[in-house]
């Protein structure tokens, strides 16, 4: 009689309040605005007990749908969440993101690189579906080839963004 009660209890036990992965998953979309351009992205977010990991994928609406210019935009966001109340909450994050500019111009290296890291805070609110706003400054590091020269062109600039996000959460 105990070992099929243990048997049920063991087997229902996950089912009982969290599991032993207590990890939340979301997705999410958003808006985001950088002095190169306006970008749509795509992001996945894994939340373990307060550190979020994101990644995100994306492009630059102006560079790529009107100027015919592919513009994409990937990256990494790890973030510490302070919970306030049930629905609010603010987040420092650290943001790492490289995108590629094609100008078509020389043909023959028309690629231009940047690799961002930003500092930035984050205020989110919302339970299941939740509203962030997210802005953030750091240092950018661009290259491109240089035909006439026959090398690589570095510039180092400041970056800043502000971005209006949408997550859902699993």
């Amino acid at each position: 009689m105990f070992r099929k009660l243990a048997f049920l209890v063991l087997l229902f036990l996950p089912l009982l309040g969290k599991s032993q992965d207590s990890a939340i998953y979301s997705v999410g979309a958003d808006l985001n605005y950088h002095p190169q351009d306006f970008f749509f992205r795509v992001r996945g977010q894994l939340m373990k007990k307060n550190l979020s990991h994101e990644v995100f994928i994306g492009f630059g609406i102006n560079k790529t749908i009107f100027q015919k210019q592919g513009n994409p935009n990937i990256g990494y966001d790890l973030s510490y969440r302070f919970k306030l109340t049930d629905w609010f909450s603010i987040s420092p994050m650290i943001r790492l993101s490289y995108s590629l500019l094609n100008t078509k111009v020389p043909e023959k290296h028309p690629l231009i690189h940047t690799t961002e890291s930003f500092a930035a805070f984050r205020m989110m609110a919302g339970n299941r579906n939740r509203f962030a706003i997210t802005g953030g400054i750091g240092p950018a590091i661009e290259w491109k080839y240089d035909a006439y020269l026959g090398r690589k062109n570095h510039f180092f600039i400041w970056n800043y963004f502000a971005e209006i996000s949408y997550y859902y959460e699993f």
